[in-house]
């Protein structure tokens, strides 16, 4: 049994340093294809990292500088998009995704937040859900401590002191499962999409009989409403709703 175990233990670090040199790898041949000016070779590199199961911020980074050297703006936009929602304080991220949508040619506001949203949003987005919901199991524990405390204790200040304490619980904790959920549904629900077909139509019915509610160009972002027969119905940036064929669109 002992031997077995070792065994196992052998081949789990076997199998754990390899994939660590695996990626080391991958971060020291990609510099070496940018300096070469082989794109391509990146792009597929990377993808072939994604289709293995391996996701990480940076590597969607160095998808969108390969895709936007090679002029293939929608997917560059696409993939900085999906590194941003991966790792949303990377600052080369957010200056590389508004340097891409600069060059997107439509003269349509990008879709964004209000204050309110736009500041939770914030909030959520400074730990990862785990994270938070680490916090909201600590806070909670704490609550239920104080709880006790508040309902059996005989002495006045202990009572202030715990009672003050699960307000304060309660409250940290509820403001962190509702900031892992929000984090949590941001990172699967998928609801915004990039129009990556270079140019697209927005009808007014989800049919090709329709008629046009304008006409746009890829990388576009688009909020996902309703999906039916193919088609998407999205929110444009100024406001506007319409259909579009599903394959005309990738989710972020």
């Amino acid at each position: 049994m002992k031997r077995l175990f070792v065994v196992l233990f052998s081949i789990s670090v076997f199998c754990n340093s390899f994939a660590q040199s695996d990626t080391i790898s991958i971060s020291e041949v990609i510099p070496e294809l940018y300096k070469t000016q082989d794109y391509q070779s990146v792009i597929d590199l990377c993808e072939q990292t994604l289709a293995n199961g391996s996701e990480s911020a940076e590597l969607y980074y160095n998808l969108g500088n390969a895709y936007f050297k090679m002029n293939e703006l929608p997917k560059a936009i696409l993939n900085y998009e999906k590194a941003l929602l991966l790792s949303p304080n990377d600052k080369d991220i957010q200056y590389n995704l508004t340097f891409a949508y600069s060059h997107q040619p439509d003269n349509i506001e990008h879709l964004s937040l209000g204050f309110l949203p736009r500041m939770y949003q914030k909030l959520y987005r400074l730990f990862p859900v785990d994270a938070w919901a680490i916090i909201g199991i600590v806070f909670g524990l704490l609550f239920c401590i104080s709880v006790c405390i508040f309902l059996f204790s005989q002495i006045l200040t202990r009572k202030k002191i715990a009672l003050a304490t699960l307000l304060c619980g309660l409250l940290i904790g509820i403001v962190a499962f509702c900031c892992a959920e929000s984090r949590f549904t941001e990172l699967t629900a998928h609801e915004y999409a990039i129009v990556v077909e270079p140019t697209s139509t927005i009808k007014t019915e989800p049919t090709m009989q329709s008629m046009d509610l304008a006409t746009i160009h890829g990388g576009i972002k688009v909020k996902i409403i309703e999906e039916a027969f193919g088609w998407l119905k999205v929110e444009l940036g100024n406001g506007k709703e319409g259909w579009i064929l599903a394959g005309f669109v990738e989710k972020i």
